[in-house]
C-alpha cells in the first residue's frame, strides 16, 4: 500500500496526497491520515496544534489531494471557504459509456438509511440537500466493445459521494465503484484489474495557489490499458 506524502505547507494547513485505501478519520479496518499525522508529530516534536484539524473528507477509496489545518482558527476559516464554495476542485474519474463532452449534474442528494447510501432525489425533500457537478469528457477507451470515457469533473458543492452518486444517475457509474455501480462497472474493473473505484482527487485551487497530485500507478496503469493519455 502507498503512504501518504505531504505535498506543500504553510503556517495554517498541510496539502496530502492521500492514497487510496486510507480514511481520514481513525478507522478500526483502516489506516487513517489522522493516525499517520499522529506519528509525525511525534516525530518532528510538534507541539501545540490540532490533530485533528480536518477540513473536508475524501472517500477511503478514493486518492489526491487532501487539505489539513494545522490550527483551529485555520480550519474554521477553510472550513468558511468550503462552505462558501471559494475553494476549486477537479476530480478524474473513468466511467462506463461515452459521456457527452461536457455537462452539469443538479440533482439533490440524501441520506437512504434502509440502503446505508446516498441517493438523488427528483421530488422535494426536507432532508435531501442541493448538489451540483459539471464535468467535462477527456478521452474515450474502448475495451471489448464498451466505450470508457475518462471526464474530469468539478464539484461546486460538497455532498457525501457526490460526484458518485451524480454520476451513477446519468447511466455513467464510475468503474469499480462497489456501492454505486453495475454489474458492467464491477466486470469492467476485474477485467481491467482494478480493485477500487477510479475516482481521483487531482487539484485544489485555494489562497491562488493550485495544488495537485499525480495519479497514482493503479489509475495510470488502467489508463494504459485502454490506450487514453492524460494531457
Amino acid at each position: 500500500m502507498d503512504v501518504p506524502t505531504i505535498i506543500a505547507e504553510n503556517s495554517d494547513y498541510y496539502v496530502i496526497n492521500k492514497p487510496a485505501g486510507y480514511s481520514v478519520e481513525p478507522h478500526d479496518r483502516y489506516p487513517s491520515i489522522s493516525d499517520w499525522l499522529n506519528i509525525l508529530y511525534l516525530i518532528y516534536e510538534i507541539k501545540d496544534l490540532d490533530r485533528h484539524g480536518i477540513v473536508h473528507r475524501l472517500d477511503v477509496e478514493t486518492s489526491g489531494v487532501l487539505i489539513w489545518a494545522k490550527n483551529k482558527l485555520a480550519q474554521e476559516d477553510l472550513q468558511k471557504s468550503w462552505q462558501g464554495r471559494a475553494v476549486k476542485k477537479t476530480y478524474l474519474a473513468l466511467v462506463v459509456g461515452e459521456t457527452s463532452q461536457e455537462g452539469s449534474v443538479e440533482l439533490a442528494i440524501e441520506r437512504d438509511n434502509q440502503r446505508d447510501r446516498q441517493r438523488v432525489v427528483l421530488l422535494p425533500s426536507l432532508k435531501a440537500r442541493p448538489a451540483i457537478t459539471n464535468y467535462r469528457r477527456l478521452a474515450v477507451g474502448e475495451w471489448e466493445s464498451e466505450k470508457i470515457s475518462l471526464i474530469e469533473c468539478r464539484p461546486i458543492t460538497g455532498r457525501t459521494h457526490q460526484i458518485r452518486v451524480h454520476l451513477q444517475s446519468t447511466g455513467h457509474p464510475i468503474i469499480g465503484d462497489k456501492l454505486y455501480g453495475n454489474k458492467l462497472s464491477d466486470k469492467l474493473a476485474r477485467d481491467l484489474g482494478l480493485i477500487r473505484q477510479f475516482l481521483h482527487a487531482h487539484t485544489i485551487e485555494l489562497d491562488d495557489n493550485l495544488y495537485s497530485a499525480p495519479l497514482p500507478e493503479d489509475l495510470s496503469d488502467t489508463l494504459k490499458k485502454l490506450k487514453i493519455k492524460l494531457a
